[in-house]
């Protein structure tokens, strides 16, 4: 590894945790890191802690003309093969041409509809999670005739995996996770709840689904009450089960009353 890829891998490590806005310090990564890991064009997608049925939004690209890509991209993005990696428990760094055969990539939506209109072809992609959350990803893009990312050029996006997932993390406490405080008045959810909330970093909405869970109310009801749909619904619920690390909503409730006791 030569001495200047040294100088701009620490360069980006100092801009991580320096850049104080976060939607600056996304663009200065993606810009930086083309110097040393060159690409046609990056993006960054951000888990979607809402009750859409999406598990990402807002993407960030560079160049930003790149934008509608992804946003096109998120408009099939459950057709996406790739997708399960937004529900592991741990960040993971993969190459697409890994993970999916050549004919399945082809054929699917995402290559047809997003990829081949723009020349692209290859993809390394970093799946940040923390503490059972899913806080998003970053992807990196090349056409056929660029090749594919290289052993070197993994190794060199793995340094940054701890750095990246640290400042995802904070900017995910800061914009979702509600006050640690009994007197709540916005959500009006009991201390309990809200303690739990704390304990397991809960979003608010995950927070209300948990306090209707722990009221032993059913699905459909909790669904109707929040209004919001069942796949929403199961979107949320799984992330509350990965972050109690459980697998069931028995086995939740009794790790709630256990917690009380």
């Amino acid at each position: 590894m030569q001495d200047n890829t040294f100088l701009v891998i620490n360069n980006l490590i100092y801009h991580i945790y320096t850049t104080e806005d976060f939607t600056n310090m996304k663009k200065s990564f993606l810009n930086m890191i083309k110097i040393i890991i060159p690409n046609t064009f990056s993006s960054i997608l951000m888990a979607d802690y809402s009750d859409s049925d999406s598990l990402l939004c807002n993407p960030l690209c560079y160049p930003e003309s790149y934008t509608k890509m992804e946003e096109l991209y998120l408009s099939i993005e459950t057709e996406d093969q790739t997708r399960w990696l937004a529900l592991c428990n741990h960040s993971a760094l993969v190459r697409e041409s890994e993970l999916v055969s050549e004919e399945d990539f082809l054929n699917s939506s995402v290559y047809t509809k997003c990829y081949k209109p723009n020349n692209i072809y290859y993809s390394m992609q970093l799946h940040l999670s923390y503490n059972n959350t899913f806080l998003g990803v970053i992807s990196l893009y090349r056409s056929k005739e660029q090749g594919d990312f290289n052993d070197e050029e993994m190794f060199i996006m793995k340094g940054f995996i701890d750095h990246l997932t640290y400042r995802f993390y904070q900017n995910y406490i800061e914009k979702n996770l509600p006050p640690n405080n009994s007197n709540n008045s916005k959500t009006n959810i009991p201390y309990l709840h809200t303690e739990l909330a704390s304990k397991y970093a809960l979003t608010s909405r995950e927070t209300e689904v948990l306090a209707l869970i722990l009221n032993n109310e059913d699905n459909e009801d909790i669904a109707d009450k929040l209004c919001i749909s069942s796949f929403t619904l199961k979107k949320h619920l799984q992330n509350i089960y990965r972050k109690f690390d459980v697998n069931s909503r028995w086995t939740l409730i009794q790790k709630c009353i256990h917690h009380e006791k």
